[in-house]
């Protein structure tokens, strides 16, 4: 996968390539009905989406193992995924012809070939996994070519990375988001210096952990990516750049306590479970989750 020229990271191809089959079956809930993998969350309010706006047609793009393809044609809309990963494209193609679908409606391809798309053309894009392994460089082309391709009234709907968790994880990344996001101005009034960011880490057990461009990934391979994080305050103002305007913004994986006191809290996981099912629209999760999922439609 690492030579091909697309629009991801090759590394994060590769992880993906070598780590298919945990990624395509990334929906399982356990015994007790509790997912495995936030992904699950983001397929929730993925279907809340497609039965709120009902496009008429939707291109999912990094649709991995085909399941939101799927959930879409069932509901009635004429979905088509692309997917750069071999492994898993062979899934979706699979996974459609089981369920009664045409299983070319998933083609091996990537983010690259959006620049191809006509302008105007497409009624909803969807982003569920691939705007966090973009890179910096590549990320505002990336949302100019996905508003050229809408149709006006089309919309987008993608994932981002919560920069705003950062403040809730007591730990090297808060340090990070107080020196480069908080006091990181062009004023003199600002506090931000050496000093002051190693007075902040007297304030923390652990202002050396998790470290720069961690992933929660078992293999860090693709760690390295200096991967994007956003705002969800200032996102519309990102938006309307691209003459994109946010109508919604939901919250997924959220965590009842920060990451570092998990093993403290006996019932973690059902705790933060019911947060997901009941807080994707509530303030809380502006810091409480790690991710969240913006519905935007081209004006």
């Amino acid at each position: 996968m690492s030579d091909q020229n697309t629009g991801t990271s090759n590394d994060v191809l590769d992880y993906y390539s070598r780590n298919w089959e945990k990624i395509a079956n990334c929906y399982e809930v356990d015994a007790q009905g509790i997912p495995a993998d936030p992904a699950w969350y983001r397929r929730r309010l993925y279907g809340e989406f497609l039965e709120r706006a009902k496009p008429a047609s939707i291109l999912d793009i990094g649709c991995g193992g085909g399941w939101t393809v799927l959930d879409a044609l069932e509901k009635g809309v004429d979905a088509r995924g692309i997917e750069p990963v071999l492994e898993l494209k062979e899934f979706g193609n699979r996974l459609l012809k089981d369920n009664g679908h045409d299983p070319d409606r998933i083609q091996q391809d990537d983010l690259a070939s959006c620049t191809d798309f006509a302008a105007n053309s497409m009624d909803a894009i969807s982003l569920l996994s691939v705007l966090p392994h973009v890179p910096r460089e590549n990320w505002d082309a990336v949302h100019t070519d996905m508003a050229r391709s809408l149709k006006p009234g089309g919309r987008l709907v993608a994932a981002y990375r919560n920069e705003l968790f950062d403040l809730f994880t007591f730990n090297s990344i808060t340090l990070e988001f107080f020196d480069q996001r908080l006091w990181g101005l062009d004023d003199d009034a600002t506090p931000r210096g050496a000093k002051t960011l190693e007075a902040l880490k007297g304030l923390m057990s652990n202002p050396d952990k998790p470290g720069q461009y961690f992933t929660a990934a078992d293999d860090k391979s693709f760690g390295k990516l200096d991967r994007m994080k956003n705002n969800p305050l200032t996102l519309p103002e990102y938006h309307a750049k691209f003459g994109l305007e946010p109508e919604r913004i939901s919250f997924y994986h959220f965590h009842c306590v920060p990451p570092l006191m998990e093993d403290k809290i006996d019932n973690y996981r059902e705790i933060s479970h019911k947060m997901e099912l009941s807080l994707s629209n509530d303030w809380r999760g502006h810091f409480m989750a790690a991710m969240f999922l913006v519905e935007s439609v081209k004006k």
